[in-house]
């Protein structure tokens, strides 16, 4: 998967997740939306059967850019802690 920036500014950011679905926009978009930093978070998709989720991200504090990094961190710890559980239940 690849992020597209469309535009970014220090407390807005729009970018484009290109090979995504509705799963991870919906994923990123409702943990975005928990921080308190987050104004507003969501995403939309033209036509589910030929176009990428677009994101947009406002926050109050902080930089967008990076906490929509630290939120996509957070979900690759947990994606590796559930597989790592996975893993023992063999």
């Amino acid at each position: 998967m690849e992020l597209k920036i469309i535009s970014a500014e220090e407390k807005e950011v729009e970018f484009e997740i290109v090979g995504g679905e509705y799963t991870i926009a919906e994923l990123l978009t409702s943990r975005l939306n928990d921080k308190k930093e987050v104004e507003f978070a969501s995403y939309r998709i033209a036509h589910p059967l030929v176009a990428n989720p677009r994101i947009y991200v406002r926050v109050s504090s902080g930089k967008a850019l990076s906490l929509i990094s630290e939120t996509l961190d957070e979900l690759k710890d947990e994606v590796a802690a559930f597989r790592e559980a996975l893993g023992k239940g063999k």
